[in-house]
Parts: C-alpha cells; sequence; structure tokens
C-alpha cells in the first residue's frame, strides 16, 4: 500500500485516483522509489575502475616502504 502525497490516506499501488479525496495521484508521487540496478556492463566497469585504484593505492604503500 501506499500514501496518497495530499491527505496521506492508503492508496492502492495502481490507483490513478486517492479514494478519500479524489486527486489524481502520479506515481512518482507516492514516495516509494525503488533505486535501478546498473547494467551489467557499467557494473563491471566500476569494479575495474575500484580494483585499479586500490592496486594503485598498493603499489603506492610499496614503493613508500622501500618493498619495490
Amino acid at each position: 500500500m501506499n500514501e496518497c502525497p495530499y491527505c496521506y490516506a492508503r492508496v492502492g499501488p495502481n490507483d490513478v485516483v486517492c479514494p478519500n479525496c479524489g486527486k489524481e495521484i502520479e506515481r512518482w508521487q507516492t514516495g516509494f522509489y525503488t533505486r535501478q540496478r546498473l547494467p551489467t556492463r557499467k557494473r563491471t566497469a566500476v569494479w575495474a575502475v575500484a580494483a585499479f585504484a586500490l592496486l594503485l593505492v598498493v603499489a603506492g604503500f610499496a614503493k613508500a616502504c622501500h618493498w619495490i
């Protein structure tokens, strides 16, 4: 169940009009937002960049400690 953004009455997820106040409700107004997952290709790119950044940090630490 969602809430009407005007009168805070409970409305169904597919209701277009609030049964309590009669105002029209858009889907984005109900306050229940879901985060969309990144596509697999972009997610892989993000992990690759993060792994490369971690590798740079470890290499910098190793060089600062004169291990390399």
